[in-house]
């Protein structure tokens, strides 16, 4: 008996042809709902904000962090009391700490951070750490420790008691976990290449949110933003947002560009959204040639505002230049220092982003 192909019966044949039409029609719609999805970046440039306080007298305001209603700021100019701590419902200032200086209990290198359990300021240098506490009658608690002397550290983060999260670019690996008294190395560098210059190269903004167990990366060489979870001491690489950079290297250091276009500078993790700070070249143009960098009238004006996924969904067009953000991760209000016309500090309620006609 001789092989013949088999004949599907009208029916079934019928059936195969509307399946086969079904699956295509989802692939080309799925391929449109992609395409939609990247078209949904929203530039807003009336979203309502709030003055906390105009009372910020300092040439040059570091660092900001907020926890649970304040927000504590870093006068980089001041040996003394150079943390303030501002109410962000009253804008009082509510206390002032920390001092500069060769005594056991002053700062050489202070690196401030926030974790569940209060404000952190450390010193790697000096091998200090002091954890302020408010307590429920509004006096701040002082627990004074000490650390491992490191000069590879650049940023640190805590999480919870026994946690820290140091940024080292220098080193063979981009982060370190301490844990439970051990250490674990890990996380991708942006680029492959090993080059001299990786300390300069890969400084930047680091900040952890506890409630998605997301460690978030932005490199201010370069646009780049990445992803981490963290399990025990361990940290995997979710997703990263690289961009194409022109570059050569030339005697094992890594140079840029001169047209490149640089990272974010400043980085703040909400509830909901991933925020940056940085240039909107559409709306801002391009930052102009020979600016001195301490020239505020030339920082940028605009806040990118990603999901968790790494999506840029809105750009905020803001009115006046930004120097520092921050976030509170247990909602969606961004804190910034602006300059308006002096420095103030404000703060914007990202979570009303599609009302964009909210009046200042």
């Amino acid at each position: 008996m001789g092989l013949g192909l088999y004949q599907f019966p009208k029916e079934e044949k019928e059936f195969m042809q509307r399946l086969f039409f079904i699956v295509i029609a989802g692939i080309l719609m799925s391929g449109c709902a992609s395409e939609k999805k990247k078209q949904e970046l929203e530039r807003v440039s009336n979203i309502a904000y709030t003055t906390i306080t105009d009372s910020i007298y300092s040439s040059m305001p570091g660092k900001i962090t907020a926890l649970n209603g304040r927000v504590y700021w870093h006068d980089v100019t001041e040996a003394d009391n150079f943390i303030h701590v501002v109410d962000a419902s009253s804008g009082k200032e509510v206390y002032s700490f920390g001092n500069m200086g060769d005594g056991p209990n002053d700062f050489a290198m202070p690196i401030p951070s926030v974790s569940t359990e209060g404000f952190y300021l450390s010193d790697l240098q000096k091998g200090i750490e002091h954890l302020y506490v408010f307590g429920e009658d509004g006096a701040c608690h002082v627990d004074r420790g000490s650390l491992e002397k490191n000069s590879e550290v650049t940023r640190m983060l805590h999480v919870g008691k026994s946690t820290i999260i140091a940024l080292t670019p220098g080193a063979e690996n981009l982060f370190k976990v301490s844990c439970n008294g051990t250490t674990q190395a890990g996380g991708k560098f942006p680029l492959s290449e090993k080059v001299g210059n990786a300390f300069y190269l890969y400084q930047g903004n680091m900040d952890y949110n506890a409630n998605r167990n997301r460690l978030v990366y932005s490199s201010m060489s370069f646009p780049y933003l990445a992803t981490y979870s963290l399990d025990g001491c361990k940290l995997s690489l979710d997703k990263e947002l690289p961009e194409k950079i022109d570059y050569t290297v030339q005697d094992g250091n890594l140079v840029t560009a001169k047209d490149s276009k640089c990272g974010a500078m400043e980085l703040a993790l909400t509830k909901n959204h991933i925020v940056t700070l940085d240039r909107d070249v559409v709306v801002e143009g391009e930052k102009p040639k020979g600016a001195s960098p301490r020239d505020p009238s030339t920082l940028p004006h605009s806040l990118f505002i990603y999901d968790y996924e790494l999506n840029l969904t809105h750009i905020l067009n803001m009115q006046f230049p930004i120097l520092r953000i921050c976030g509170d991760s247990q909602g969606d209000v961004v804190y910034a220092i602006v300059l308006s016309p002096e420095y103030k500090l404000i703060q914007i309620n990202i979570s009303s982003i599609n009302d964009s006609r909210n009046a200042k």
